[in-house]
C-alpha cells in the first residue's frame, strides 16, 4: 500500500465493536486502519489478538493494523495516511467497584481522545464518528436526545467530557464531529465482562450468576449488526455536530431476560442476589426517531434472537 490512500481510521479496531465495524467497512469496499493496544483491564487481550488476526488474515489487501495506545504512543505514524473518516470506538466501557480509581477512566476516555484530536484537526475529514453511550443521560436514559445530562458512574462522567471535548475542537477546529449513543449493545463475541455472556456462561457451565439489584432493571438492548450499520450510515449522513441515540426498539427487565434464556436452554438460572452497584443505570428505553428520519436506520434485530448468542 502506497501512503496517502484515502482511508478510514477505525480506533478501538479490537473491540468487539470495533472489530465488528471494521469487517462490515471492509465488506463494502473501505480500506481501513484499525489501532489498539489489547488492554488487559476487562478481558484477556488474547480475545483482541484473536479478532485482529481474523482481520488481518480475512482483508490483508485493505485492513492495515498498527498496535497503538492512544495514551502513551507517539502518534505520528498517522500522518502518512490520508484519513477521510474516522469512527472513534476505543474507550475504557462498564462500572467500577471501585470509585477511587477514576484513571483508566479518565486516561482512556478524555486523555487517549485528545491526544487523537490533536492529529485529526489537521487532516482533512469528512467526519469524526464518535462512539458514545447512554451512560450519559444517568439513571434513567429514557427519551430522545434532547434529555438532560447527568451521568451516575465514572464511566458516563468520562464519556460525557469527552463529548464536549468534542464539540470543542468542533469550535475551533471545524471538526466534522458526530456522536452516537449507543444504548446496551449484544451479540455473538461480546465482551466476556457484559451481562449476557456472563449470564450465558453460568447457564451453560452450570455455575452461579450474581444479579446486583432486584432484576427490575431494564435496557433497551441494541443487536451489534444495527449498532455497526447505524455508525457507517454516520460517516456519510447526517451533519456535523448531531447527536443520535442508537437503540434498540424494545426494553426488557433483568427478570424478562433470565424467562427468556431459560425458555431458550430448558435450564434453570442459578442466581445470587447482591445489593445494586453505584451507578448502575435503572432504566434505559431510548428514542431513535432522530437516527430513523436523519440516517434512515431503524433497529432490525429483537432479544427474540439472543439464542444466537450461543
Amino acid at each position: 500500500r502506497s501512503p496517502k490512500m484515502s482511508l478510514t481510521l477505525v480506533t478501538g479496531a479490537a473491540g468487539f465493536i470495533g472489530s465488528n465495524l471494521c469487517k462490515a467497512l471492509l465488506r463494502s469496499g473501505h480500506q481501513v486502519v484499525g489501532i489498539d493496544c489489547f488492554l488487559p483491564d476487562l478481558y484477556s487481550p488474547k480475545i483482541k489478538e484473536g479478532r485482529t488476526a481474523e482481520l488481518v488474515r480475512d482483508f490483508d489487501k485493505n485492513f492495515t493494523f498498527i498496535p497503538l495506545d492512544l495514551r502513551t504512543s507517539n502518534l505520528d505514524i498517522l500522518d502518512k495516511f490520508d484519513f477521510r473518516d474516522v469512527v472513534h470506538e476505543a474507550a475504557m466501557p462498564g462500572l467500577s467497584s471501585n470509585w477511587g480509581n477514576f484513571q483508566p477512566y479518565y486516561s482512556c476516555n478524555i486523555e487517549g481522545l485528545h491526544r487523537l484530536l490533536e492529529k485529526a484537526k489537521n487532516w482533512q475529514l469528512k467526519s469524526f464518528v464518535h462512539a458514545s453511550t447512554s451512560s450519559v443521560y444517568g439513571i434513567n436514559a429514557v427519551g430522545n436526545e434532547s434529555e438532560s445530562l447527568q451521568p451516575t458512574s465514572p464511566y458516563g462522567v468520562s464519556k460525557l467530557a469527552a463529548e464536549n471535548l468534542l464539540f470543542a475542537y468542533r469550535t475551533w477546529y471545524n471538526l466534522p464531529v458526530k456522536i452516537l449513543r449507543y444504548f446496551s449493545v449484544y451479540g455473538p463475541n461480546q465482551r466476556p465482562d457484559m451481562a449476557f455472556s456472563k449470564l450465558i456462561d453460568a447457564i451453560l457451565q452450570n455455575r452461579d450468576f450474581t444479579l446486583f439489584g432486584d432484576g427490575k432493571q431494564s435496557r433497551s438492548n441494541t443487536y451489534i449488526d444495527d449498532v455497526v450499520e447505524a455508525t457507517i450510515l454516520a460517516l456519510s449522513k447526517g451533519e456535523s455536530g448531531d447527536i443520535f441515540n442508537i437503540c434498540g426498539a424494545e426494553t426488557r427487565s433483568m427478570l424478562e431476560v433470565f424467562d427468556l434464556l431459560e425458555n431458550i436452554s430448558g435450564r434453570k438460572i442459578r442466581l445470587i442476589v447482591e445489593a445494586k452497584r453505584r451507578g448502575d443505570q435503572q432504566t434505559t428505553s431510548g428514542s431513535s426517531v432522530k437516527a430513523r428520519k436523519i440516517l434512515g436506520w431503524e433497529p432490525k434485530r429483537s432479544e427474540e434472537h439472543t439464542s444466537e448468542l450461543q
